[in-house]
Formats: structure tokens, sequence, C-alpha cells
């Protein structure tokens, strides 16, 4: 989910009863409404927003998704480009007005992925980041910013790997 055009919107997720989602919902009013239809199920997804659009990641829909979509704060879906891999369980972050990172997740070899990616907006490209010291699913990533040097710092932290993961990586 993500502030879309000033409003919150949430879209896909997993419930035990009903299964992956492909809705978006909006909240007007202090109400949830239905907003529009992703093109794909996703749970376990991850998101950025870039230029007005929430970017939809990868995800599950019964298998491992590679694929992303972009929606629009007039509920316009689109497919965005695929992924390096089929990944679910991972983090985004926005690193800066045209690349955000991808980290850890479930991949279809990989149970605890290490592996990272940046993501290019405008170009629309995926290249290799640094591994992950520890590889971990359902984790958190943030950008800081060093107040001394103003350098931009992804912090990933806790997250599973066959335990309850205490650690962060920066």
């Amino acid at each position: 989910g993500a502030n879309l055009g000033g409003t919150p919107v949430v879209c896909g997720g997993y419930g035990d009863s009903i299964g992956d989602s492909d809705k978006c919902f909006r909240l007007t009013s202090g109400i949830w409404e239905e907003f529009t239809i992703m093109k794909e199920e996703r749970g376990y997804t991850a998101a950025v927003m870039h230029n007005d659009k929430l970017h939809v990641f990868g995800g599950w829909d019964g298998s491992i998704l590679q694929t992303s979509e972009t929606i629009t704060v007039d509920g316009e879906v689109n497919y965005g480009p695929d992924l390096p891999t089929a990944v679910r369980r991972h983090a985004m972050t926005k690193i800066n007005d045209t690349v955000s990172l991808l980290s850890g997740g479930i991949t279809n070899t990989d149970s605890y992925s290490a592996k990272t990616w940046y993501y290019n907006h405008d170009t629309e490209t995926f290249t290799s980041g640094p591994d992950l010291l520890e590889g971990r699913i359902i984790h958190g990533s943030a950008l800081n910013v060093d107040k001394v040097t103003k350098a931009k710092i992804v912090v990933v932290t806790g997250g599973y790997n066959g335990n309850n993961m205490d650690s962060t990586e920066m």
C-alpha cells in the first residue's frame, strides 16, 4: 500500500479464507472501498511509489510471481517489467528519484534469499546489488540519511530465516 494521490491505497494481500487478492482498496471519508483490480492476484508482494504510481513487485498467486504492475491514482492498471527472478515475501525501498532496492524473499531456488536487485524506474531495468549477509524473508527495509555525511543508507532489519531474526544490515 501507499499514499496514492493523497489517499491511502492497499492492493493485493492474502487471507486464509479468501486466498490471494487482486483487489485494490482506498480509504475515502473513513470507509475502505474497492478502488481497482490488478491484472493478477498477489499476496506477499512489495511495493514503492514512483511518479505518482504504486509499483507492485512479485508476490504469490499459488506460485511465485516474476511480474510487476503499476496502479495510477485514476485506477489504471498496467503490467510493468518482469523481475530477474520470481520472488515473494521480499522488501522494496526507494533510494532516490530513479532507483529502488529489492531485497531478500523466497525465490524458486532459494527459501531465504540473500540477493538484492537495484531497479531503475526510468529505464525499467534491474541490476544485481550486493548480497545480504543473511538471507531473509518478511523483513523490513527503509532508507536512512546520515545527518553528517548526508549518505543515503538502506537498512534491512528483522525477518525470518528459519528463526525469527533480530539482526540489521546496512
